[in-house]
């Protein structure tokens, strides 16, 4: 029994330290230049994260059968759903979001109706996934708008943007958040554009996503998920982003 619980604490060790070192060994994907590094930088990044999920698989087998055979079956459960996890916690190599100013202070405020007495705001307009139904290898495209105000003299605004994706776990009957990406930037009050990409590799499982899109400046946020569809032999046809569209 000694010797087991000496080997749990060890296995437990190398989880902590795959998980651990990712963030560390993992370039900035800002400073990523081409796609050659792009597509390494991924490979890396799914190989540690999935790595550290076998490993974890591995240690709920064995403390929960209590033998290395149990470990050996908890591994293939953690690894197989590791590329999940992993795709998760690099999603900022997998994705992008821009955004752009569109209107002013002033034409902002017209078109919604805002007056200085009613503080910050923080309001998403629209947010559209298109396609809804894809097949994993594909890219789904990303296009919304939102804005920001203050009471007049604020002439630049914290802002964070953040996009994010949930899975819907049908053994649990219940959504997981897989990870987010958070972008920090300073901006002009007024209406902004937000366009951006998720890539959808192709071991990512079949089944229901969500992606979101949260924006929070001044104390107020506001967020928008969309639903969706990750299914194999269904043609991805590119579709035109109505980024201002009202929700």
């Amino acid at each position: 029994m000694r010797v087991f619980r000496n080997q749990s604490v060890s296995l437990l060790l190398v989880c902590v330290f795959l998980l651990s070192s990712c963030a560390s060994v993992l370039p900035d994907p800002s400073q990523i230049r081409t796609e050659e590094e792009r597509i390494d930088a991924r490979n890396k990044c799914i190989a540690l994260y999935t790595a550290g999920g076998a490993a974890a698989g591995a240690l709920a087998g064995a403390i929960i059968g209590g033998d290395w055979k149990a470990a050996g079956i908890g591994a293939l459960v953690g690894g197989g759903f590791g590329f999940l996890v992993a795709w998760g916690h690099c999603l900022s190599l997998y994705s992008t979001l821009q955004s752009t100013p569109v209107a002013g202070y002033q034409q902002t405020a017209q078109q919604v109706g805002y007056t200085p007495t009613q503080g910050n705001v923080t309001k998403i307009q629209g947010f559209n996934v298109t396609p809804g139904t894809i097949t994993p290898g594909n890219t789904v495209n990303l296009g919304g708008s939102y804005y920001v105000m203050a009471p007049q003299g604020s002439k630049e605004m914290k802002v964070t943007e953040t996009r994010y994706v949930k899975f819907f776990d049908p053994s649990k009957n219940e959504w997981t958040n897989l990870g987010a990406v958070d972008q920090e930037i300073t901006a002009a009050p007024g209406l902004r554009k937000a366009d951006g990409k998720f890539d959808i590799p192709k071991d990512v499982p079949e089944g229901k996503y969500r992606i979101g899109f949260k924006v929070a400046s001044g104390g107020k946020e506001d967020v928008v998920e969309r639903d969706l569809t990750v299914k194999k032999g269904t043609a991805s046809l590119p579709v035109r982003i109505a980024w201002a569209e009202n929700r």
